[in-house]
């Protein structure tokens, strides 16, 4: 009952805000008022087809409703802190001036005084249907424009998550202009990260505050018109290229940590000579946000305001939220049933590569990658190839080959068989330290790698000519 009356108030004050006729609609209909609900739900007009069409959670719109009742308390509280502190200075100065000026000043005359107040109209909230569209203006993946990936939408279960952490960025003043989502494909129980994810939709700033345009570009999440999508094509793969590199040199701190108790003091600690090479190597991004990973990392989570809001780092600022996209370490997963390899980080596949393994004489388990060393033996056309990655501290590798053809097949001793080109990147994506899980039917069948592969300037000598390696090749 007490939203409804507050949404009556609020609409009454704003007549317009169509966002505010559909919600007090949902209240009527909750209590079984449909006549009234109805009435509430032509006037919210076009708002009310898009919600309804698209499925929008309900936990979104109590987000939005949470968000309202918040603000009106808060409002409520600055009302009565404003009564208390009006009140207080009228009774000090008409006691002073009953006192030297005005003796016939009368109680009636305080009650009509103290009852004045300020009242500060709600903040207005969001709008799914404004004309307006996205910029398509600002290129390169600065502060006004964010990005950000979930699962794909679906004609049954659309997800806006990303709407309700835009509304609550705008709540602190530092949303984006435009915030575009991209669609991860789900297979199986894992998120597909590919350098070409589609746009789902975007968010954009608008000139009154606290509305959002909402951009549809999902025929299936919505009985709509999508938008002609030929926005942020680089930009978004840029993004993507940037995300990997974050969560590469973050992995590398994480890991850093555990080996030696303490953050790295500076960049050149991770990409040492042999053995010390944490990274192959670093990129322009690495070296711009180390400080920022640092202290992101050293607070040992993210750090939030008095209303449990996340606190961003601007030179996040291309993520919407203004931190990394992901939050966990990289991790490696081998499939000896389907003979896959994959970089992930969570339930999110980075990476999934054919590989190579020896059936019962590759062991299942868990490793840590101990060495990293590149042309083992000192040969890149070696039977180990160009690089190789050693299992904590056992004979068993992730390497390369001189037998390409033995890739998917059961020919080794036990290790694990890569191209060139993929143990290559394998090298240049998983620190020194990365965890290695070997199981079974655990990844998906697909492969997925991306045609331009991530690369690290690689300025140390990562080679070892005092050891000759025998892992079980």
């Amino acid at each position: 009952m007490k939203n409804l009356l507050y949404l009556k108030r609020y609409v009454k004050m704003h007549p317009n805000n169509r966002m505010g006729w559909y919600l007090l609609g949902k209240e009527y209909e909750s209590d079984g008022q449909m006549g009234k609900a109805n009435y509430c739900y032509n006037k919210a007009g076009d708002v009310y087809e898009a919600f309804e069409h698209s499925k929008v959670p309900a936990d979104i719109l109590k987000d939005y409703e949470a968000k309202l009742m918040e603000m009106a308390e808060k409002r409520d509280r600055k009302i009565r802190r404003w009564r208390y502190s009006v009140f207080a200075i009228l009774l000090l100065f008409l006691i002073t001036l009953r006192s030297v000026e005005a003796p016939h000043a009368t109680d009636q005359t305080l009650a009509d005084r103290s009852s004045q107040h300020i009242t500060k109209p709600p903040t207005k909230v969001a709008s799914a249907t404004s004309k307006k569209k996205p910029a398509d203006t600002f290129k390169g993946y600065s502060a006004p424009l964010s990005f950000t990936a979930e699962a794909s939408l679906n004609n049954t279960n659309a997800s806006l998550s990303a709407v309700s952490k835009y509304m609550r960025q705008q709540m602190l003043k530092t949303a984006p202009q435009v915030a575009a989502v991209l669609g991860m494909e789900k297979q199986d129980d894992w998120l597909l990260w590919t350098p070409n994810m589609p746009v789902l939709y975007t968010m954009a700033a608008t000139d009154q505050p606290g509305q959002i345009d909402l951009q549809s570009y999902d025929p299936k999440a919505c009985q709509c018109k999508p938008g002609e999508l030929d926005h942020y094509p680089n930009e978004s793969a840029a993004w993507v290229q940037q995300q990997e590199q974050l969560v590469v040199m973050r992995t590398a701190m994480i890991n850093y940590i555990t080996a030696k108790g303490n953050l790295p003091e500076q960049m050149n600690q991770l990409e040492a000579p042999f053995p010390g090479n944490w990274l192959a190597g670093n990129s322009d991004t690495m070296n711009q946000t180390f400080t920022a990973l640092k202290k992101l990392q050293s607070s040992g989570s993210q750090s939030t305001d008095d209303s449990g809001n996340t606190i961003g780092d601007e030179a996040f600022s291309s993520t919407l939220g203004n931190h990394p996209y992901f939050t966990k370490p990289l991790e490696v997963i081998v499939d000896k049933q389907k003979h896959r390899l994959a970089i992930v980080s969570g339930s999110i596949i980075l990476r999934n590569y054919e590989v190579g393994l020896g059936g019962s004489k590759t062991p299942e388990g868990t490793f840590q990658v101990s060495i990293k060393v590149m042309n083992p033996n000192g040969k890149a056309d070696g039977e180990f190839g160009s690089r190789g990655m050693q299992l904590s501290d056992t004979n068993y590798a992730i390497h390369g080959t001189n037998d390409p053809d033995s890739v998917g097949q059961d020919e080794s001793l036990g290790c694990v068989r890569m191209d060139q080109a993929d143990v290559e990147e394998l090298f240049d994506m998983i620190p020194l330290g990365t965890k290695v899980t070997i199981a079974s039917n655990v990844l998906p069948g697909d492969t997925s790698v991306p045609s331009v592969r991530f690369q690290t300037k690689r300025t140390q000598d990562q080679t070892d000519p005092s050891r000759h390696y025998h892992w079980l090749n």
